[in-house]
């Protein structure tokens, strides 16, 4: 149950702001960093450039999910979303490279949610030569108990896939004909996939991000969905607490509605003075020892090899290169 998970009590937030705050600090804990070890800081990514270069990268992720073979579920997306935005507030870009923990988190995602495919047949959906592959599977398996690390080994996700389905069938149930609520499916389900790109589980209960996604649709469609609300859903009709619940659904759809669009000229800015920087990030190679990835000399080579990356990257039809993935 949400209400008694760790996502509830540890992963979700009481707003924007919040959420702001610990992105802003943990970009100032790394520049304290490089302040005390006398390194230049006039380099670093700002938070805005962070927030950037993740939102870039959890793009990159979506567009994996939706075009991995097999057919992926959707819970497994979700579920990869979530990871990828909690590792990032209190984590740094410049620490662990996003490409990376992206990989892992979609790996570690079907795990969870038992989407049975072996390593192979996931990094056979990223578009590379066979010892890119190899090496893939080398840093996705040897990044797996990392990324357990900075989850605080918090793997269970409520998303609102479930919720939505629920509220669908009560809707046949208690409310409208089948064939009627049938038709709010795709723009509830569009709804919930736009969701996945923002803060929104972050901040609200699986729950209401589905009453949202219904509430959407039902403008789409010219369905009443706020009458449901009103007589299935309030408590003994209550008024104040309907009043509270239409408040947070309108809260919903504003972090939905306000995903930013990503400026494609400063989204290369940001990745270059990613790849100039180096991340910081220690892992481990195939024998067990530890190595550094991407220290500054190879963020000056991967900065060499990006125009050559973007080339490729553009027609890769949304899959992954691992060009530059040291």
């Amino acid at each position: 149950m949400f209400y008694s998970s760790t996502q509830r009590k540890f992963w979700t937030f009481s707003s924007e702001e919040e959420l702001r705050k610990l992105r802003c600090q943990t970009n100032q804990n790394i520049l304290q960093r490089h302040e005390a070890s006398g390194k230049d800081c006039s380099k670093l990514l700002t938070p805005d450039e962070e927030l950037m270069v993740c939102q870039y990268y959890h793009n990159r992720l979506r567009e994996f999910c939706v075009k991995f073979q097999p057919p992926m579920p959707k819970s497994v997306m979700a579920s990869a979303s979530s990871y990828f935005k909690r590792v990032y507030l209190q984590n740094s870009v410049m620490e662990h490279h996003p490409k990376i923990i992206m990989l892992t988190c979609v790996y570690m995602a079907c795990k969870v949610e038992e989407f049975n495919v072996s390593i192979m047949q996931f990094v056979g959906n990223i578009r590379a030569r066979s010892e890119e592959r190899e090496r893939a599977v080398d840093v996705i398996l040897n990044n797996e108990l990392q990324l357990l690390q900075l989850l605080n080994f918090h793997l269970t996700v409520h998303n609102p896939i479930r919720p939505l389905e629920g509220f669908l069938i009560d809707m046949k149930t208690r409310h409208r004909s089948a064939d009627e609520v049938e038709k709010l499916r795709r723009f509830a389900e569009e709804y919930l996939d736009k969701s996945f790109l923002s803060d929104a589980c972050l901040l609200f209960p699986p729950s209401q991000v589905a009453l949202a996604a219904l509430w959407h649709s039902g403008n789409n469609v010219g369905m009443d969905v706020l009458s449901y609300v009103h007589q299935c859903l309030s408590k003994n009709g209550d008024g104040a607490d309907q009043s509270m619940l239409l408040s947070q659904i309108k809260k919903v759809q504003e972090v939905v509605g306000h995903v930013p669009q990503l400026d494609a000229s400063l989204v290369e800015v940001a990745k270059s003075k990613l790849a100039a920087v180096g991340s910081l990030e220690v892992t481990h190679d195939s024998q067990g020892t530890k190595r550094r990835l991407g220290t500054d000399q190879q963020g000056k080579q991967a900065g060499k090899r990006k125009a050559k990356q973007a080339k490729s990257e553009q027609g890769d039809g949304g899959l992954l290169t691992l060009s530059s993935l040291e």
